[in-house]
């Protein structure tokens, strides 16, 4: 018996000493990415790849999204293992060797979801952005953040400032280009925006087609899918998501068609390394606008449309008078700017289980929560930077 008991001691203390060993690795992987860009850079470029290239390739043939699945186990684990808990001190600790076991295996999964997040999203954070990468110098090294205050739009990183004029122009130039792409686009009886031929496949190809130019964006992408819960997600507002734990583009089947296209090329650009919002923001809109597609281009264009013109309203007080003077959005346009058509909302809305209202504050607080903990200091605002960006890419251009 009791060299059955030093052996089970030893076990013991061999699994606890490989789990700190695990979870030191963990924190030195975040410690090290929280205090160097260049550590988070050489990984991205060297490290994520592989991932990409092994793991994400086999997760890709799979026609159905692997990342909605592992969060529904997720859920059901975590609930089973509360509720036989619970069970087990209602039964005076009967069950306590199935109890420990499968507290053992709960623990080391947590600990495999720890580094499957840090290698695929958690490093991502604090690597350098696409504009520090394409559209800036290369002495830039602070997030570009937008300001509207004093009505100056302000890009921090280069220390440039952009006028209530450059912004207009900005606004009233993307404006013109949805109204003219608005035209070419062909909708149906009942007015809806529509697309003959495989929309999933031409923003892969687009994105592909954007990798010459950029070479993170160069090479394999996986195959976007469709989310199975896209009522959902849809009452979360969320055109698609980006599954570390499985490396999935996924994007919402409800959706109306003009955002397809840039959601998915938004998403892809996760899966190559461009975790900021922003960022993916800008390039699912280049990737979009760069094509041959007259449809993506629209889609692109549609896609910061309302980023742009928000700022600008912003910008100018929310003085009728001015914004009048400026471009006007085409009624067209204006039907096919929105998230979903009132047939699929009345279609949610019977499905849910939870008030839309709810889930979509809660989904904000966890979202804007999560990218504050990875060092977003503006939450779910930085979806919005992406006017900071454009204002830099049409530099010299438009004005």
């Amino acid at each position: 018996m009791e060299k059955d008991e030093k052996n089970t001691n030893r076990r013991v203390k061999v699994h606890k000493i490989m789990f700190a060993v695990g979870v030191g690795g963990v924190v030195g992987l975040n410690i090290a990415s929280w205090r160097s860009v260049a550590f988070s850079d050489w990984y991205i470029k060297n490290i994520f790849p592989v991932w990409l290239n092994t793991y994400a390739r086999l997760t890709s043939k799979i026609p159905f999204s692997i990342g909605e699945i592992m969060l529904i186990l997720a859920v059901g684990i975590t609930l089973f293992g509360i509720g036989f808990g619970i069970l087990n001190l209602s039964c005076k600790r009967k069950f306590q060797k199935i109890v420990s076991s499968f507290g053992k295996f709960y623990a080391w999964t947590v600990l495999c979801v720890c580094y499957v997040m840090t290698f695929n999203c958690f490093i991502l954070y604090h690597s350098s952005s696409f504009a520090e990468k394409y559209l800036v110098d290369e002495t830039v090294s602070d997030r570009m953040v937008v300001s509207n205050s004093n009505h100056a739009v302000t890009q921090t990183t280069s220390e440039k400032k952009y006028t209530k004029r450059e912004l207009a122009i900005l606004r009233d130039y993307i404006v013109e280009k949805c109204n003219e792409l608005e035209k070419r686009i062909v909708h149906d009886d009942s007015g809806d925006a529509y697309y003959d031929g495989d929309l999933v496949e031409a923003s892969r190809q687009a994105m592909m087609k954007l990798g010459e130019e950029y070479d993170q964006l160069a090479g394999f992408y996986v195959t976007p899918k469709y989310l199975s819960f896209s009522e959902f997600f849809s009452q979360q507002y969320i055109m698609g998501y980006y599954f570390p734990f499985s490396m999935e583009a996924n994007i919402n089947s409800v959706m109306y068609i003009t955002n397809v296209a840039p959601t998915i090329c938004h998403e892809l650009a996760h899966t190559k390394g461009f975790i900021y919002e922003d960022d993916a923001n800008m390039i699912g809109f280049l990737a979009c606008i760069h094509s041959d597609d007259p449809f993506l281009q629209y889609c692109g264009y549609l896609s910061v449309l309302s980023y742009v013109n928000s700022d600008f309203y912003e910008a100018i007080g929310k003085n009728q008078s001015t914004y009048r003077r400026h471009v006007r959005i085409s009624d067209g346009v204006a039907e096919d700017n929105i998230f979903l058509s009132k047939e699929e909302w009345q279609t949610v809305e019977k499905k849910a289980v939870v008030k839309t209202s709810t889930v979509k504050k809660v989904s904000n607080t966890l979202m804007d929560v999560t990218l504050k903990l990875n060092g977003v200091e503006e939450g779910v605002l930085q979806y919005n930077n992406v006017v900071g960006l454009l204002l830099t890419y049409y530099d010299g251009e438009l004005y």
